[in-house]
């Protein structure tokens, strides 16, 4: 599906295991418009967008979660959409060699707490496809 049908679409998966932060990013993509997909752990996430992954415009994921290493992930996504646009939010450093592996496939990275005016900006580039990895 081109970008801007999943412009339209403007669909975001949301990735994370800890409830309160889907809940705070539903807030946050809900208020601006999108429509919100959630799941708190991998597999469940990866068979989400093996489905829909024509109407998801962008995923939003924790870096780090049980039993989900984010750089295998980002492979996983990409192996089923190339166009994938990943945003990686997380509490946790990540290591210089793997962000800057990283910064060619993703399209950026927002740390806890949530930058919101950071996130919605990224969020745009990946729907509108300003923000191609």
């Amino acid at each position: 599906m081109c970008n801007q049908e999943k412009q339209e679409a403007a669909t975001v998966l949301i990735v994370d295991d800890d409830y309160e932060v889907i809940k705070a990013l539903r807030i946050i993509l809900q208020g601006a418009g999108y429509r919100v997909l959630e799941s708190r752990e991998g597999g469940d996430a990866t068979e989400i967008f093996r489905t829909e992954h024509e109407t998801i415009g962008a995923v939003i994921m924790d870096w780090k979660m049980p039993g989900l290493d984010g750089h295998e992930w980002v492979r996983t996504m990409l192996g089923i959409d190339p166009d994938a646009q990943i945003i990686f939010c997380t509490a946790y450093e990540i290591p210089d060699n793997i962000r800057q592996h990283l910064e060619s496939q993703v399209v950026g990275f927002v740390d806890k707490p949530i930058d919101q005016p950071r996130l919605l900006n990224l969020v745009r580039r990946a729907v509108s496809g300003d923000a191609a990895p």
